[in-house]
């Protein structure tokens, strides 16, 4: 059976407990909720590289409700067992095993991230056993710009380039184009980046581990039926809010909810509307009522505007695209290009006097602007004479130049909303 401890001030700082199942390892720290409370125990998994002390800015307030069980599987938060045959499923088949092996017989469950997609797959596959979920920065079906995004970020790991590996993983993670409204520490920000760009070899192949994972799903396995809030940053770009919308649409008894001028981290940014509308969730009280948490109806999640950033139209939206030969170096393409319209993430090209297919060049060219500015870009659509492209950011200081130029009235000026439009950023 689990030990559950008290929980103190430098608890999380301790060295969790491990748990047996087979060959595998499960990490967890337990602790102790209300003597008096009869609410199962909160479950929490985090993302790939959360560990326990990620979880100090809710534990304190959550344990005045129920008890914790933090749970690092194999790969996951600071359990370095590589488990590369294990997929998403797989971890929510070990969680149940650990939890009828460990006598728990029904539990709430948090899943931040990545840890929301194994959450909500048990409580899909183990209704028996879950009375409530919460779930932040998740997905129905991951689109192909994200899967384009996340393929580029293995290979810049695999060629050793870590300090752009470490810029690209925080510049994904983190709107840069919403800091202002986000106002994410820039300490926490260079913490992260040192945290990627330092990874041992054990961590590489974890991350490698957790990307090949969330690349194979194809779609979710199913919608959970227990009592559920999906939430997410209003700004967050990487899982974005119409995809959370979506899964919580599908879901027969959820509440989706926006968590205002957050992103992909809002523990990080708005720490106080993030721990209130957990709390409340578990206390079976309204949500809506936390302060920086606007809840949404089923119509209006499904009519949330697909786009994740406003486009913009460059004053003069001439450019040119460039490739490089990988052997030699030489140029291979030289041509200009009308900037259709354009944003921190992306933008939408035509073209006239440009021969290549897109499988050629798709993850090769540069888009040449003003002021010398070069971003290399990854077409992920394609038609006569147009095509879509996502930048390659990689650097932030390069990311703060262009954001000063979107930023300037001078280059450029925002289009108007065109609705519910497929999205890829």
């Amino acid at each position: 059976m689990l030990i559950f401890d008290p929980y103190e001030k430098n608890s999380l700082k301790l060295d969790p407990r491990m748990s047996m199942l087979g060959k595998w390892e499960i990490h967890y720290s337990a602790f102790e909720g209300p003597a008096n409370s009869t609410k199962p125990p909160l479950i929490v998994l985090g993302g790939a590289f959360q560990n326990f002390t990620s979880y100090r800015f809710f534990v304190s307030d959550v344990l005045e409700i129920t008890s914790v069980i933090l749970v690092d599987l194999p790969s996951l938060g600071n359990n370095s067992q590589l488990a590369s045959d294990l997929g998403l499923e797989d971890l929510a088949d070990l969680l149940y095993q650990w939890l009828v092996q460990e006598e728990v017989q029904r539990v709430s469950l948090m899943g931040l991230s990545l840890g929301s997609v194994v959450a909500s797959t048990f409580a899909f596959k183990h209704p028996e056993m879950s009375e409530r979920l919460i779930m932040t920065g998740t997905l129905s079906k991951p689109r192909k710009s994200w899967r384009m995004l996340l393929e580029e970020s293995l290979r810049v790991l695999d060629d050793q380039r870590m300090t752009e590996f470490g810029e690209a993983v925080v510049l994904y993670l983190v709107n840069h184009a919403r800091l202002k409204e986000t106002a994410i520490p820039d300490v926490a920000c260079r913490l992260f980046r040192r945290q990627m760009k330092n990874f041992t070899e054990n961590e590489q192949e974890r991350y490698r581990i957790n990307a090949r994972r969330l690349l194979s799903v194809e779609e979710v396995l199913g919608y959970p039926s227990c009592p559920t809030v999906v939430a997410t940053g209003e700004y967050d770009s990487f899982t974005l809010p119409y995809e959370n919308a979506i899964f919580a649409a599908n879901c027969p008894n959820a509440t989706f909810a926006i968590i205002e001028k957050a992103d992909h981290l809002p523990q990080l940014e708005r720490r106080d509307a993030t721990v209130g509308m957990f709390c409340s969730f578990l206390r079976e009280l309204d949500i809506g009522e936390v302060e920086g948490i606007r809840k949404l109806t089923r119509a209006e999640s499904l009519a949330i505007e697909r786009r994740g950033e406003p486009r913009y139209a460059l004053h003069e939206p001439t450019a040119y695209v460039l490739s490089f030969s990988h052997v030699d170096g030489a140029v291979q393409v030289d041509a200009p290009v009308h900037i259709v319209d354009i944003n921190f993430f992306g933008c939408l090209l035509k073209y006239e006097d440009i021969v290549f297919t897109v499988q050629e060049y798709a993850r090769g060219l540069v888009l040449c602007l003003p002021e010398s500015l070069r971003i290399e870009m990854l077409v992920f659509d394609r038609g006569d004479g147009w095509m879509r492209c996502l930048f390659k950011h990689g650097s932030f200081l390069l990311a703060e130049e262009f954001k000063k130029l979107l930023d300037d009235p001078e280059f450029c000026q925002p289009l108007p909303q065109l609705g519910n439009r497929p999205a890829e950023f």
